[in-house]
C-alpha cells in the first residue's frame, strides 16, 4: 500500500514542507526514507523539475534489504559531547501574512460613559530616567568619589589599586520594628557605663563642702584680717595650699563649718538656698572634716631633710593656725587653744616653714595669740607660761598686719603679767606689802617705755587709732597690776565724786574744778525724779584714783569711732576685756556690752561670748564690793571655768 506523503508529520519526519501559495518549483522537493509497511522500495530525491539529469548523481536512494532494516545515515561527532539533540527545541515561526488575506478588523474602543470634558486631561507622561539598579553595599571611600567598588573585603581592592585609604563598609542595618527600638534604647540606658567625676579640689566632694568653702571664700578670710581682700593671706596663702594638701582643706572646710551659725539670718539663708542640704548633713559633714583633718595633723613628718617633707611643713602650720581659730570660732572655754599654741612653739623651734613670706605670716598671727593669753591665764603647775618676756621674731615682720607685734608694744604685756603674778603671789602668802620695790622700779620702767611707744601706720588706716587704744589700754592694765586693792581697807561707795577732771578725750572740753566726768553726772531736768528712776550709786574701790575713770573714758572713746563695718573690729576684743575690767561706773559698761556686740557681729567668734560673760561676773562682783576678786579677772575666768582665747 502507497503511503502518501501528506500523511507524514514534519516533526516526525524532519522534512521541509513548502509553505502553502508559494509554487512547488521554486522549493526543491526534499524526500526522507521513513519505516513504513509498504512492500515497494521508495526513494527520496532533490529535483528542479522535469531536468534532473544533472543532479542525478546526488540523488539518494534507500533501499530496503532483506532483514527489512532502515539504513540510519551517519552523524559526525559535535565538538559539545555534552550536546543531546533530544534537548534542542524548535524556535517559534514568524507569520508571513498571505498577499490576499484579509486585513484583520479594528478593535473598536469602547466609549467612556458620561459626557465628554469640555477640556480633556492631558495624560501624565514620566519624563523622570529610568535608573539603573545601583549597588549601595560598595565602601564608603568608593561612594564618595562616585567610582565602582569591587566590595572585597576587608579593603577595596579598587582603591589599593589608586592608593587611597580605604575607609572600609558601614554597617548592615536591620529593619527593627518600634517596639524593638523602644526595647533596645531602654536597655541601652540600663546597660549604659557608669563613670564617677572626681572632685576638682581635693576634699571638695558634697553639696555641703561647696557650702562651708563658698563660706570661707567669701566671709570668714575677710573678717580675719584687717587689711582688706586685697591682701587676704587666708586665701592668697592658706587656700593656695590646701588646694595640694589634702589635710589642710579638711582644716579649712572643718573651721568654716564650725564658724556658721545656723540660728542667724545668714544661716537660715544658706539653708534654704540649696534643697540638698539639711541642718543634719551639714553637722555631720562638719564633723567628718574635723576627723578627717585631725588625721591627717597626726602622720608623722619623716625625715626632716626629705625636701617633700620640708613642702609638707607649711600646710601642717596651716592645719595648726585653722584648729587654733575653729576653738575661737566656737568660743571653746577648756582650754584648747593652748594646746594648738603649745604645739607651735614646738614645732617652730625645730622646723621653721621654708617660704619667708609664710613664716613672718604665722609668727605674727600666733604670737599675737600667745600674748594675748597672758590677760586669761591663770597660772598653775598645769598650764604653763606661753609668753616671755625676751622674744624677739625669726625675722622682721615687715610689713607688719596686727598691733603689739612687730612694734614691741606686747613686751611690755609679758612684763606686767610678771608683776601681777608676783603680786598674786604676795597676796596668797599674805607678804606686806605685797606690790614690793622691785615691782615698783619695774613697773616705772614699763610706764616710761609705753609713753615713748608710737604706732607708724599710713594716714587714714584705722589701725593708726587703734594703735592709740592699745597703748592706753597697756597704761590702763599697768596701773590696775600695781594698784591692787587692800583687805584692810573698808569700801567706800561714791555717789558723787568731787576731783579735779583732766579732758577725757582729745576732742572734748576741759571741766571746772570739782566736775564729774559726763558719765558719773545725772541728766538735769526741770523736774525732780522719782526716787526709783534715779541712777543706781557707783562704787569705787579704796582708794580709788580717777586718773583710771579718765583712762577708761577715752578709750571708749575710741572704741565708740569705729564703724560696725570697719575690719579694724578684729583687733578690738582684747581692749574690751581689759578696759571692761575697769568700768565701774554703769554707762561705761552698758559701752563695752556695745562693743562686744559690734565685734561678735562682725566677726561671728564665739569667745566674745565668754568675754562678756567674764566681764559680767567682773562687775557683779563690784556691784557685792569684793575688789580684791574684781582685780584677779584670771581668777575670775579660772573659777567660772573659762580657759579661752580673748584674741
Amino acid at each position: 500500500m502507497d503511503c502518501p506523503l501528506a500523511l507524514l508529520s514534519p516533526i516526525s519526519t524532519e522534512l521541509e514542507i513548502p509553505t502553502v501559495g508559494v509554487a512547488a518549483s521554486a522549493v526543491p522537493t526534499m524526500i526522507h526514507s521513513a519505516t513504513s509497511s509498504c512492500a515497494e522500495s521508495w526513494s527520496t530525491s532533490y529535483s528542479d523539475g522535469p531536468d534532473t539529469g544533472e543532479e542525478a548523481e546526488h540523488d539518494v536512494s534507500w533501499e530496503k534489504n532483506s532483514d527489512d532494516v532502515l539504513t540510519v545515515p551517519k552523524i559526525e561527532p559535535l565538538e559539545d559531547d555534552g550536546f543531546q539533540m533530544n534537548e534542542v527545541k524548535e524556535a517559534p515561526r514568524t507569520p508571513i501574512p498571505e498577499p490576499n488575506a484579509a486585513a484583520a478588523p479594528l478593535t473598536k474602543m469602547k466609549r467612556p460613559r458620561g459626557r465628554p470634558r469640555k477640556h480633556p486631561l492631558t495624560p501624565q507622561v514620566s519624563t523622570n530616567k529610568v535608573a539603573k539598579g545601583r549597588s549601595k553595599t560598595g565602601c564608603i571611600t568608593c561612594r564618595k568619589r562616585k567610582k565602582k567598588c569591587d566590595e572585597a573585603k576587608p579593603r577595596c581592592l579598587n582603591c589599593e589599586k589608586n592608593a587611597v585609604v580605604c575607609e572600609g563598609y558601614h554597617e548592615k542595618t536591620i529593619w527593627k520594628s518600634g517596639r524593638e527600638k523602644a526595647e533596645e534604647e531602654r536597655h541601652k540606658r540600663h546597660s549604659l557605663p557608669h563613670i564617677t567625676l572626681q572632685p576638682i579640689f581635693q576634699g571638695v566632694e558634697t553639696p555641703e563642702d561647696m557650702v562651708f568653702l563658698n563660706h570661707y571664700i567669701s566671709h570668714l578670710s575677710g573678717v580675719l584680717t584687717v587689711e582688706g581682700q586685697h591682701k587676704n593671706a587666708f586665701k592668697d596663702m592658706l587656700l593656695q595650699m590646701a588646694v595640694e594638701h589634702r589635710g589642710l582643706m579638711h582644716s579649712i572646710l572643718s573651721v568654716a563649718s564650725r564658724h556658721i551659725d545656723y540660728d542667724t539670718p545668714y544661716g537660715t539663708k544658706i539653708l534654704g538656698s540649696n534643697p540638698k542640704i539639711s541642718l543634719t548633713s551639714l553637722l555631720t559633714r562638719s564633723q567628718f572634716h574635723h576627723n578627717s583633718a585631725m588625721e591627717k595633723l597626726c602622720e608623722p613628718v619623716g625625715n626632716e631633710n626629705d625636701p617633700k617633707n620640708k613642702a609638707n611643713l607649711s600646710p601642717r602650720y596651716g592645719q595648726m593656725l585653722c584648729l587654733l581659730l575653729q576653738t575661737l570660732a566656737e568660743g571653746n572655754p577648756n582650754g584648747e587653744h593652748r594646746v594648738h599654741l603649745q604645739a607651735y612653739k614646738n614645732l617652730i623651734q625645730q622646723s621653721p616653714p621654708p617660704d619667708n613670706a609664710f613664716l613672718i605670716f604665722i609668727t605674727e598671727f600666733f604670737q599675737y595669740r600667745v600674748f594675748a593669753d597672758e590677760l586669761i591665764r591663770y597660772p598653775d603647775m598645769h598650764t604653763p607660761r606661753l609668753a616671755t618676756e625676751d622674744w624677739e621674731p625669726w625675722l622682721e615682720i615687715q610689713p607688719p598686719r596686727l598691733i603689739g607685734v612687730a612694734d614691741g608694744l606686747f613686751h611690755y604685756l609679758a612684763q606686767i603679767t610678771s608683776i601681777r603674778n608676783a603680786i598674786r603671789a604676795n597676796m596668797a602668802a599674805e607678804v606686806d606689802p605685797v606690790v614690793d620695790y622691785t615691782s615698783l622700779y619695774r613697773a616705772a620702767e614699763i610706764d616710761s617705755a609705753i609713753r615713748e611707744w608710737t604706732p607708724h601706720w599710713p594716714p587714714g588706716d584705722s589701725r593708726d587709732r587703734v594703735g592709740l587704744l592699745y597703748k592706753q589700754m597697756m597704761w590702763v592694765y599697768l596701773f590696775r597690776t600695781i594698784y591692787p586693792p587692800s583687805s584692810t581697807s573698808p569700801t567706800t561707795l561714791f555717789t558723787q565724786p568731787v576731783t579735779s577732771i583732766i579732758p577725757l578725750s582729745p576732742t572734748s572740753q576741759p571741766h571746772s574744778a570739782r566736775t564729774p566726768p559726763a558719765s558719773e553726772r545725772p541728766t538735769s531736768s526741770h523736774t525732780t525724779p522719782p526716787r526709783a528712776e534715779s541712777p543706781p550709786p557707783i562704787r569705787y574701790p579704796p582708794h580709788h584714783d580717777h586718773r583710771i575713770t579718765l583712762a577708761v573714758d577715752e578709750s571708749l572713746a575710741i572704741l565708740d569711732s569705729f564703724k560696725p563695718s570697719d575690719p579694724v573690729q578684729t583687733l578690738l576684743l582684747v581692749p574690751c576685756l581689759v578696759i571692761g575690767c575697769a568700768c565701774f561706773a554703769p554707762v561705761q559698761r552698758e559701752r563695752v556690752r556695745t562693743a562686744i556686740r559690734t565685734v561678735r557681729g562682725y566677726t561671728g567668734l564665739r569667745n566674745c561670748d565668754r568675754v562678756g560673760e567674764v566681764l559680767e561676773e567682773v562687775w557683779r562682783l563690784m556691784e557685792r564690793g569684793d575688789w580684791t576678786r574684781v582685780w584677779d579677772w584670771q581668777g575670775v575666768a579660772r573659777s567660772m571655768g573659762l580657759d579661752f582665747s580673748c584674741a
